[in-house]
C-alpha cells in the first residue's frame, strides 16, 4: 500500500493550537530598570589664563604653558579647553543609588572618591601634541547633595547647576577643594 502524499510543512494549513493564542507575550527584558541619571552642569568663570608660573623650590619657578582645563572621566581628562577663555561649561552624568544609610549614592565614571565623600575632578594641565599633562586638579564635592535636590532635578529633567570661580587669591588655577566663596549651587 502506498502512503498518501503530504504537503510540505511550509504549505500545511494547520490551525494554531488554542492555547497559543492565550499566551502572554514575553517581556522584552527581564532586567531591573536602569537607575535614573542625574545631570550636572559645571559653569566655570574667572579662568586664570593660558600661562602659569609656580615657585617650585630652590628658587626655580616652573612655567606651565599652554594651560588647559578639563573634566576627569574615569582616569582620562576630557573636553579640555584653553584656560584663557572667559568661561567654560562641563557636563557630567551620574547614576543615582542609595547608600546603606539611605542617603544618595552618585555612581559612574565622573564620580570619584569614597561612597560617603563623592566629588568630581576638574583638572589643570598642559596640552601638547603628546596629550594632556596634568599638574593640579580641583575637587568639586557632591556629598552635600540631598534627595530633595536630586529628585527635583530628575523630575524636571533639568541639570543641577554649579558656578565655580577658578582663580585663587594669587591669580593661580584654583585647586583642591574650593572655598565656599568660589562655589555657587543653583538649580
Amino acid at each position: 500500500m502506498v502512503a498518501p502524499r503530504r504537503k510540505p510543512a511550509s504549505r500545511r494549513a494547520t490551525p494554531a493550537p488554542k492555547s497559543a493564542a492565550k499566551r502572554a507575550p514575553k517581556p522584552a527584558s527581564t532586567s531591573p530598570a536602569a537607575p535614573p541619571l542625574l545631570h550636572l552642569s559645571i559653569h566655570c568663570t574667572d579662568l586664570p589664563g593660558i600661562r602659569f608660573g609656580a615657585p617650585c623650590g630652590a628658587g626655580v619657578p616652573a612655567c606651565y604653558d599652554p594651560v588647559h582645563l578639563g573634566i576627569q572621566r574615569g582616569e582620562e581628562v576630557i573636553d579640555d579647553v584653553p584656560a584663557d577663555q572667559r568661561q567654560a561649561t562641563f557636563d557630567a552624568s551620574f547614576r543615582v543609588g542609595r547608600q546603606r544609610d539611605g542617603s544618595p549614592n552618585l555612581l559612574g565614571p565622573y564620580a570619584h572618591g569614597p561612597v560617603h565623600d563623592r566629588f568630581v575632578y576638574l583638572s589643570w594641565g598642559v596640552k601638547s601634541k603628546a596629550g594632556f599633562a596634568m599638574f593640579r586638579r580641583l575637587k568639586l564635592r557632591l556629598g552635600h547633595l540631598g534627595w530633595r535636590q536630586i529628585e527635583r532635578s530628575l523630575a524636571s529633567g533639568e541639570p543641577l547647576r554649579v558656578t565655580l570661580r577658578l582663580t585663587d587669591a594669587r591669580g593661580a588655577p584654583l585647586c583642591a577643594t574650593p572655598p565656599a566663596t568660589h562655589v555657587a549651587w543653583g538649580r
